[in-house]
């Protein structure tokens, strides 16, 4: 090989060296971890002073929204047997409802308390049409009413 060529090769595996590196960690800076209320029940003292979030579904009957405070309080679970209480200060999202999935950005404030300063909500990634069966300007019509 001439020394041409070898600086060439040499070149090329650092150039790609530092790609993959960059790559690397741009990726790993943009990870997001999910833990879940077993996950954290299990072991609590894991999770303490450090954010976190959490995801799983609301427990029926365990929503609690004082609108005058904008203060909700409730339960996630995902196996129906352990139970992690959410405390979340400010607006409710309108999709938030019992059962649904949700997740939760915070800390841990004790063993079963999470203070959540996010609230997300899952959703069906479904879209249905409403069947129409009258004439296409009567439907815009009442859309527009």
């Amino acid at each position: 090989m001439n020394r041409q060529t070898r600086k060439l090769v040499i070149g090329g595996v650092l150039l790609v060296a530092i790609v993959v590196g960059l790559f690397a960690s741009i990726s790993s800076d943009n990870l997001t971890y999910y833990h879940t209320p077993t996950e954290i029940i299990a072991d609590p003292a894991k999770f303490q002073g450090q954010p976190i979030r959490v995801m799983g579904l609301v427990e029926a009957g365990s929503v609690v929204w004082e609108p005058q405070a904008t203060q909700l309080s409730f339960r996630i679970t995902e196996d129906g047997k352990s139970f992690l209480n959410v405390n979340h200060v400010g607006a409710k999202p309108d999709m938030f409802k019992e059962g649904q999935g949700v997740v939760v950005e915070g800390s841990m404030t004790s063993e079963t308390q999470f203070t959540a300063t996010k609230l997300l909500v899952k959703h069906s990634e479904e879209y249905k049409v409403e069947k129409h069966q009258g004439k296409k300007d009567d439907y815009y019509k009442s859309l527009a009413n």
